[in-house]
């Protein structure tokens, strides 16, 4: 199973990404769990110096069942449109609530890790940057991640994007092929 986190939105450029690479997968055989961030609550992460020390986060929000999610997954897609020149603030403040989960010595299980990011005009390089540095925090194997990221302005516009849309569609291939071997 592969975990698709990302998105601010179910609509616009990245959700559309995001649907093509789940499409993809499923092609292939794979299973997807589809986790929009603007449609869970994730509270931000409030720095308690005694983190390593609590049996769960004290935060009531959806991050600590979203987590669970995310963690157990042989596969994970992390996909944000470039807001500012980085990720959306959906996707910082999932990064940020990853703390607990570091503090505990909780890693993720993925085999298999792809990105995807979308801009306007500039920041997709701080962006997977971004996403990159989230997976070597919180993964204990050294995995290197496929990306995809492109252009698009409108919405719809990275539907059009043909390069951007088969560069998703082999990220998802490539990734069915790693979580099959």
């Amino acid at each position: 199973m592969v975990a698709l986190v990302g998105s601010p939105r179910a609509d616009g450029n990245t959700a559309d990404l995001v649907e093509v690479a789940a499409a993809e997968l499923g092609r292939r055989g794979i299973s997807c769990d589809r986790i929009v961030l603007g449609e869970v609550n994730i509270l931000p992460c409030q720095g308690h110096e005694d983190c390593e020390s609590l049996a769960l986060c004290p935060l009531e929000d959806d991050a600590c069942d979203l987590l669970d999610r995310v963690y157990a997954a042989d596969g994970l897609i992390l996909a944000s449109p470039v807001y500012y020149e980085d990720v959306s603030a959906q996707m910082k403040a999932f990064i940020d609530r990853n703390c607990f989960n570091s503090t505990h010595d909780i890693w993720l299980r993925a085999r298999s890790i792809g990105l995807i990011a979308v801009a306007e005009s500039t920041g997709l390089d701080e962006t997977i940057g971004t996403l990159r540095r989230y997976v070597a925090l919180s993964s204990k194997a050294a995995l290197t991640p496929l990306t995809a990221s492109g252009f698009a302005y409108r919405s719809g516009d990275a539907l059009r994007n043909e390069a951007l849309v088969r560069s998703v569609r082999e990220l998802a291939a490539a990734m069915a092929a790693e979580l099959q071997t």
